[in-house]
């Protein structure tokens, strides 16, 4: 009879113990959906990164604004060579229009060409800029874009909000400015290289 109660009891407790074991369990196992991405997440509960903070949010990680940026001031100019427009190659398809990168002296890079007249008459533009400090800007440790700081506007020219920016990754050189000869126009070269 003794034995029985002592089993009995054992066994109890035994049972006892695999229910607040299994309850523990339920609580740290729970399963429910990330409004960011859909995905279940085992734990306890949310994760710190979803919605607009994950690794493919708006937040930290590979999203829109996430990563580390960097910038560096110094003489960081675009590759030498001559680099093309195709709407001011297909408007008037002279390669005398073509824009050309090159080394003044050791400090100083030399953009000549013309540009697409975006407003007014949309005819072209001629440019030429002398540029002697460039914004380096490197994003995720890769080099993204090239932007001109100091730029000296060759004489003869009227011109006002300039910009100039090489952009790395698609090799692309972006030039926007303001004319100012007999009206107000907006000038617009976006090419790439085409030859040395």
């Amino acid at each position: 009879m003794k034995l029985l109660k002592k089993i009995t009891i054992l066994l109890c407790f035994l049972s006892l113990i695999a229910f607040v074991s299994c309850s523990a369990e339920d609580k740290s196992g729970v399963k429910e959906k990330d409004n960011a991405d859909g995905t279940e997440i085992t734990g306890g509960g949310k994760s710190g990164n979803s919605g607009t903070g994950g690794s493919a949010g708006t937040g930290e990680g590979s999203g829109t604004g996430g990563g580390t940026e960097t910038t560096e001031t110094g003489n960081f100019p675009p590759p030498a060579g001559t680099y093309r427009d195709d709407n001011v190659w297909n408007t008037w398809h002279d390669t005398s229009d073509d824009t050309k990168v090159s080394k003044l002296d050791e400090n100083t890079t030399r953009i000549t060409g013309r540009s697409k007249i975006t407003s007014g008459n949309g005819g072209g533009q001629a440019f030429g800029f002398d540029i002697s400090k460039w914004k380096k800007t490197i994003k995720d440790g890769k080099e993204s874009k090239y932007e001109a700081v100091d730029i000296v506007v060759e004489t003869g020219y009227n011109f006002t909000d300039i910009s100039i920016v090489y952009y790395y990754d698609s090799s692309t050189l972006e030039i926007t400015f303001k004319s100012k000869s007999s009206s107000v126009d907006d000038c617009l070269f976006k090419g790439t290289k085409i030859s040395e």
